[in-house]
């Protein structure tokens, strides 16, 4: 028998939430200590309620590129001083792009969706895109000035390494303290580039995980999971 599309969506959705109190646990006794961090991929700011709930002096630095999350958060934070939101997509380049709305808004990427199962086509089919600004990690921390990151969190559904790639300058000299990055073990995004490459990169440039969390699974394989980078 089929499963209904509400048990569907409900398991999907289970999938997707994030469980941040792995990372917050781990770094709980230097949060209080961050003064900037970078949300990028904020979507409606869940990460940065969780991190402001421990420390609320950080100054956030949040992009989201999707109109309709923006206008949540931009309704969300409009008094909030430390929070600086910027509407637009984080890659390797800067410019402009078509971004890719799907059908499960926390699976919009800058990458069209791959084939993947039954439960995932169904949530990241694309509806429409959207044309979105775009900007790079290294050029945005010179145009504000910023010389060093307490932590960087990057949710960018397929996306992360090109995000990587354009702040290389900021990992190479050790310019970021900690990097909170999804990163997938299939390619649920065309073209992407998996676990093993954003693995690779990051060690190149002196860092070594420190945690894995949010283990997901898809036909018995497993399919993505955040994964908590540090300075070695």
């Amino acid at each position: 028998m089929k499963k209904s599309a509400k048990k569907i969506y409900g398991e999907l959705k289970k999938m997707l939430k994030s469980n941040r109190s792995g990372f917050i646990k781990k770094l709980k006794n230097e949060i209080p200590e961050f003064k900037v961090v970078l949300d990028v991929g904020t979507f409606t700011g869940k990460v940065i309620d969780e991190i402001l709930a421990i420390n609320g002096d950080i100054h956030f630095h949040a992009f989201e590129p999707f109109s309709g999350s923006f206008e949540i958060l931009t309704s969300k934070y409009c008094a909030a001083k430390n929070i600086t939101l910027n509407h637009c997509a984080v890659s390797d380049q800067s410019g402009t792009h078509s971004f890719h709305i799907n059908s499960f808004k926390e699976t919009n990427s800058l990458l069209e969706s791959a084939a993947v199962s039954d439960l995932i086509d169904g949530y990241t089919k694309e509806e429409k895109t959207e044309e979105v600004a775009v900007i790079t990690i290294d050029e945005y921390c010179v145009n504000k000035n910023i010389s060093y990151l307490d932590f960087i969190k990057i949710d960018t559904q397929g996306n992360s390494y090109h995000v990587l790639k354009g702040m290389e300058n900021s990992l190479k000299n050790k310019k970021v303290k900690y990097l909170y990055v999804e990163a997938e073990f299939i390619e649920m995004y065309k073209g992407e580039k998996l676990f093993s490459e954003i693995e690779t990169l990051m060690r190149s440039h002196g860092y070594a995980i420190l945690g894995l969390y949010n283990m997901n699974e898809v036909n018995g394989k497993l399919a993505w999971c955040d994964v908590l980078f540090g300075r070695s």
